[in-house]
């Protein structure tokens, strides 16, 4: 995104990611914590340019949880209420695509660089939860 900030500046943005919805045998949900985050949330993550959705979520959740991805469900597309900022000022409205994962493999590893913790979650245990946790959690109930 460098080069696109050089010609735009701060302006604000519209990108566009993906979350996953992912559960065990036994109905607990994964949920990650981002390095210096006091909440967990749902793999997430946006889209490289040409990327589709589906394949950005299969390539957040092997980069943040070493997890490999098949099958998923299109659940729905969340826009934002507001503008989200980076530290450095810049602005953008983040469009996801929240996916049901229905077929995955490996085990839950965080990456120690953006992810401090990967873990299954039962729905009655649940850590303070991101947005989109929430709305996760939300959908399951």
């Amino acid at each position: 995104m460098g080069r696109l900030r050089r010609v735009i500046g701060t302006r604000p943005v519209n990108l566009v990611g993906a979350a996953g919805i992912v559960t065990n045998g036994r109905g607990e949900m994964l949920l990650l914590r981002r390095v210096g985050a006091s909440t967990s949330g749902l793999i997430t993550g946006l889209s490289e340019l040409g990327e589709a959705l589906e394949d950005t979520l299969r390539r957040e959740a092997l980069e943040e949880a070493g997890l490999r991805v098949g099958a998923v469900e299109l659940l729905e597309l969340l826009s934002p209420t507001e503008l989200a900022q980076v530290a450095n000022g810049d602005g953008f409205y983040s469009d996801t695509a929240l996916f049901r994962v229905t077929e995955w493999s490996g085990t839950p590893v965080p990456d120690g660089v953006e992810i401090a913790e990967a873990r299954f979650f039962s729905t009655h245990d649940l850590p303070p939860l991101t947005r989109l946790g929430r709305k996760a959690q939300e959908g399951r109930t």
